[in-house]
C-alpha cells in the first residue's frame, strides 16, 4: 500500500507546488528525495528537471547544475510554457540577460497569457532600441539620447494624464 507521502506523483506535485509558492528549499528537498528514489527509472518528467534546477540554483548556489537541468527540462518537454520560464529565471542569476530573454520568448510563443512569465517580463523591463542603432547600447551618446527620450516620454504622458483629468472635470 502507498501513503500519499510515499506516492511518487504526489512527492513530484508536493514539490512543485513548494516551488510555485517560492517555499523552494522545501521543494528542493521533496524533489532530491524523489530523484533519489526514482531517477534510476528515468520516468521522470521534464517540469521535474525544470524546477530541481532552479531550487539547486536558489537554494544551494550551484547554478550551472541547475542550468544544466533547465536545459534537460526543455529538452524533454519543450512545450511547457514553465520550463522556458526556470530556465529564464536560473540565466538570469548567472547574469546572461540575453539568453533569459531569449528563454522568455520561448515560453511566450507557447502561451502568450502564462502568468509566470508575463511576470518575469514585467520586471525585466521592455528595453527600446537605442536612438542611434548602430552605436553600442553603452555610447555615450546613446546613453544621453536614450535618457532624453525617456524623460520626454514620461513629460508626455504626464500631460496626457492632466488632460484626460481635465476632461472629466469638464464632463460633471
Amino acid at each position: 500500500m502507498t501513503t500519499a507521502a510515499n506516492d511518487p506523483s504526489e512527492v513530484l506535485r508536493s514539490g512543485i507546488r513548494a516551488c510555485r509558492e517560492n517555499r523552494w528549499r522545501e521543494g528542493l528537498d521533496l524533489l532530491t528525495r524523489l530523484a533519489q528514489e526514482r531517477e534510476a527509472e528515468g520516468a521522470l518528467p521534464g517540469i521535474f528537471y525544470s524546477f530541481l534546477g532552479q531550487a539547486i540554483a536558489r537554494c544551494e548556489g550551484r547554478k550551472r547544475e541547475g542550468l544544466e537541468l533547465c536545459r534537460h527540462a526543455i529538452a524533454k518537454e519543450p512545450f511547457r510554457p514553465e520550463n522556458h520560464l526556470n530556465h529564464a529565471e536560473v540565466l538570469l542569476m548567472v547574469g546572461n540577460r540575453r539568453a533569459a530573454i531569449r528563454a522568455l520568448r520561448e515560453g511566450l510563443s507557447l502561451d502568450p497569457e502564462h502568468r509566470g512569465l508575463l511576470e518575469l517580463k514585467r520586471r525585466l523591463g521592455v528595453r527600446r532600441r537605442p536612438p542611434i542603432p548602430f552605436l553600442p547600447r553603452t555610447n555615450p551618446l546613446n546613453v544621453f539620447l536614450g535618457k532624453r527620450r525617456h524623460e520626454a516620454e514620461v513629460a508626455a504622458a504626464e500631460r496626457r494624464k492632466m488632460r484626460e483629468e481635465e476632461a472629466k472635470l469638464e464632463r460633471v
